[in-house]
């Protein structure tokens, strides 16, 4: 019997649309520019590209994710060019917090379903960070009043671990008071959300309503595209 329910956060609960990595890439052709090495969007494109298989070899190899002034020196680096401590914090600074400033929207349904299922069950949100801080991420949710309908937040930032590795989820349904067996997580990313909740012997459903890149295929027990029937699915599949 299902207890406990996790969500991950971007493309789950909040859209990660591309209107803030646009503002990012932005602002650094901007600091670029500052720094007298001028920089075009094509190669600000693949710097981004080249940075984010970084970021995901990192989770892989180190169980952490990166912070934002990490992924900036990263970039920096990349782009083999100088910049002074200050520029790089403040291009950090920035891209952590442009999420407040152009917030995603909420995922159609998220609300009116967490609204429902916080009645029955307990739920928590599993996020891998980045860009965004946990610190930032959380000012979000409660700006959108998402945060009252959960017991816990987990980010990988203050964690210390990331998804897909096991002991974030459960260290998550520690805070719960759940088994493993007892509990469902529900997120986009094949990888780090199905493949991580299956690793810690949970239930595992694919969220395609955005992000439907594993759609078709995925190893979760069921894919959902709406958030319309999540409570019926549950007692039905679990």
């Amino acid at each position: 019997m299902v207890k406990a329910i996790t969500f991950d956060c971007w493309d789950t609960l909040l859209a990660d649309d591309p209107s803030r990595t646009n503002k990012k890439k932005e602002y650094f052709r901007q600091i670029f520019n500052e720094n007298d090495f001028p920089i075009t969007e094509s190669e600000i494109d693949d710097l981004f590209l080249k940075e984010g298989k970084l970021f995901e070899n990192h989770i892989i190899e180190h169980r952490k994710t990166q912070n934002s002034r990490m992924r900036v020196k990263n970039i920096v680096q990349l782009a083999q060019i100088g910049m002074p401590a200050p520029d790089i914090d403040r291009i950090a600074d920035y891209c952590d917090r442009i999420a407040l400033d152009y917030p995603p929207p909420v995922v159609t349904g998220v609300e009116d379903v967490l609204k429902v299922l916080s009645k029955t069950y307990g739920l928590a949100v599993i996020c891998n960070t980045g860009w965004h801080s946990g610190e930032t991420v959380r000012h979000l949710l409660e700006e959108y009043g998402l945060t009252q309908y959960f017991s816990h937040l987990t980010f990988s930032d203050e964690a210390g671990i990331a998804k897909p590795h096991k002991q974030i989820f459960e260290y998550t349904l520690g805070k719960l008071h759940c088994s493993p067996e007892e509990a469902v997580h529900i997120g986009d990313s094949e990888y780090s959300d199905i493949v991580g909740a299956k690793e810690a012997k949970m239930g595992a459903i694919l969220f395609a309503g955005i992000n439907d890149r594993y759609k078709d295929s995925n190893s979760a027990d069921i894919t959902i595209s709406t958030y319309d029937n999540l409570l019926d699915t549950l007692q039905q599949i679990f």
